[in-house]
């Protein structure tokens, strides 16, 4: 199994949160983020350890499913980065939205109403 195909597969049950705003759908999105994210590092702090599971496929099975496993936890506890994507991801949906209200009044304010 590959781990990036994976990783890949962690994002496809966040395919039903797109669009959503609330705080929920952020901390979701921002624990599953964090969770690639230590997947990724371990990946690469194992490059430089060398092979520790065996050699061959069954190997590489394993070493990428513990490492799936082990930065899924780690995320569950949590590191820190979780918060600073709640915190910009707040303040990016918070920005859209008042985006979208302020192109809303621009849009009804300059409405011709003498065609």
């Amino acid at each position: 199994m590959d781990t990036v195909q994976g990783s890949l597969d962690s994002f496809k049950g966040m395919e039903s949160l797109k669009g959503k705003k609330d705080s929920g759908t952020i901390e979701a999105v921002s624990k599953e983020a964090e969770s690639v994210f230590l997947l990724e590092l371990i990946k690469t702090m194992r490059k430089g350890l060398g092979t520790t599971f065996g050699k061959g496929l069954g190997g590489d099975v394993y070493m990428g499913m513990f490492d799936t496993a082990l930065s899924r936890t780690l995320s569950e506890r949590g590191i820190g980065i979780r918060k600073i994507f709640v915190k910009e991801l707040t303040r990016l949906t918070e920005k859209s939205d008042a985006d979208d209200h302020s192109g809303l009044k621009k849009s009804a304010d300059s409405t011709d109403i003498t065609r």
